[in-house]
C-alpha cells in the first residue's frame, strides 16, 4: 500500500459505501398503520475493510471499555486507534447502550459504529435529513423491515450521493443486511456522479497519432512465422496477484494478493520488506494462519518459498 498523507487518509476513510454495505434499522414502529421509520447503518464488517483498505490492517486497532451510570443502562465504550507517521498511533472513542437482544454483543458493535463516524467513516449518513417511512411486517413480538422494502432504501440513499455529488465505493464484500434481496429484483439507477478524486493525480489520455501518408503502416507477421510460445510457469500453489510495502518510522510490512490454482484469492500480511513479491511471482510451500488484533482478523503470512527458488520468508 502507498504512503498517505493525513489528509489522502481522511478522504479514503470518508468515501460513500455502497448501498450493499449498508443495514436498515427501525427507529419506531406504528402497529396502527403497519408503517415505520428507518435509519442506516454501516456494517461492521464494511467499517473493519475500509480501515483495512485506507490504512492497512496493522496500523490500526480497537479497543472497548465497559461504562455505566448510577441507575442508567450499561453502556460500551470502543475507541479505534490509527497509526500516522511521524506521530504514532492516535485514538478517538466514542459509545453505545448495550441493546435489548444479546446486550454486550449489540453494544460492542454499535459502540463501535459510533466511534467509526468519528474518524469520518460513514458519517455522509447523518446527511440523511428527510424520515424515511417504510412498511412493516411482525415477527414474533417485534416488528421488521420486509425484504421488499430493500430497493426503495438503496434507491434513497443514491440519491442522497447523487445529490451531494457523491459516488459510492465498490461494495465491500458483505452482504447487505435488512433481509437478503431477491435474485430477480432489480438494482436501483447509480447516481450519475463521478467520484471525486481522493489524492490521486489523474492522467489526461494522449490524442491518437494520425499516420502519414509516407509512412508506410507496420506489416503484420509474416505468414508461416510461428510465434514462440512463454515460458510455462512451475508448479505452484499460490500466485501472487499484487504486493506492496509499507515503511514506517520503525518497522515495515507488506500487503500481497495471492491466487490459487482455483482462481481464488487472499488477502495477506507479513512484516518486514518482501521485495521478491511481486506480481506473477509464484509461491509454495506457503504457510499462512488466522491473526487477531484486538477484535480484527487477517491473514498473516508466515512463510513461503519462490517456485524452483530458495526460502523466501
Amino acid at each position: 500500500m502507498e504512503q498517505r498523507d493525513p489528509r489522502q487518509i481522511q478522504a479514503a476513510l470518508c468515501q460513500p459505501f455502497a448501498p450493499e454495505d449498508l443495514e436498515w434499522r427501525l427507529q419506531q414502529a406504528f402497529e396502527d398503520k403497519m408503517r415505520g421509520i428507518a435509519v442506516p447503518y454501516v456494517t461492521n464488517r464494511a467499517i473493519q475493510n475500509r480501515l483495512d483498505e485506507s490504512v492497512g490492517p496493522e496500523n490500526w486497532y480497537n479497543d472497548y471499555k465497559p461504562w455505566h451510570g448510577a441507575g442508567k443502562k450499561e453502556s460500551q465504550l470502543c475507541g479505534i486507534a490509527i497509526y500516522f507517521e511521524g506521530r504514532g498511533f492516535i485514538t478517538k472513542w466514542d459509545g453505545a447502550e448495550d441493546s435489548d437482544i444479546e446486550p454486550v454483543k449489540g453494544g460492542l458493535s454499535d459502540s463501535m459504529k459510533r466511534c467509526a463516524v468519528q474518524w469520518g467513516i460513514g458519517r455522509v449518513l447523518y446527511s440523511l435529513n428527510d424520515t424515511v417511512w417504510v412498511n412493516i411486517e411482525k415477527k414474533g413480538k417485534s416488528f421488521i423491515i420486509p425484504e421488499s422494502e430493500r430497493p426503495k432504501l438503496d434507491k434513497i440513499y443514491l440519491n442522497l450521493l447523487n445529490r451531494l455529488g457523491l459516488a459510492p465505493a465498490a461494495p465491500c464484500g458483505t452482504q447487505a443486511q435488512l433481509t437478503p434481496r431477491a435474485a430477480n429484483d432489480k438494482a436501483p439507477d447509480a447516481p450519475t456522479a463521478k467520484p471525486k478524486d481522493w489524492g490521486r493525480q489523474s492522467t489526461p489520455s494522449a490524442p491518437a497519432v494520425q499516420p502519414k501518408n509516407d509512412i508506410p503502416a507496420p506489416e503484420p507477421p509474416h505468414a508461416g512465422v510461428m510465434e514462440l510460445p512463454k515460458p510455462a510457469l512451475p508448479a505452484y500453489e499460490y500466485l501472487v496477484e499484487g504486493a506492496s510495502v509499507q515503511r514506517g518510522m520503525n518497522s515495515q510490512s507488506t500487503t500481497a494478493i495471492l491466487k490459487d490454482s482455483e482462481g481464488k484469492t487472499v488477502k495477506v500480511f507479513a512484516r518486514g520488506a518482501h521485495e521478491a513479491l511481486k506480481s506473477g511471482v509464484p509461491l509454495v510451500n506457503v504457510k499462512i494462519s488466522l491473526k487477531k488484533q484486538g477484535s480484527v482478523a487477517f491473514n498473516y503470512l508466515e512463510s513461503y518459498e519462490i517456485a524452483g527458488g530458495q526460502l523466501a520468508a
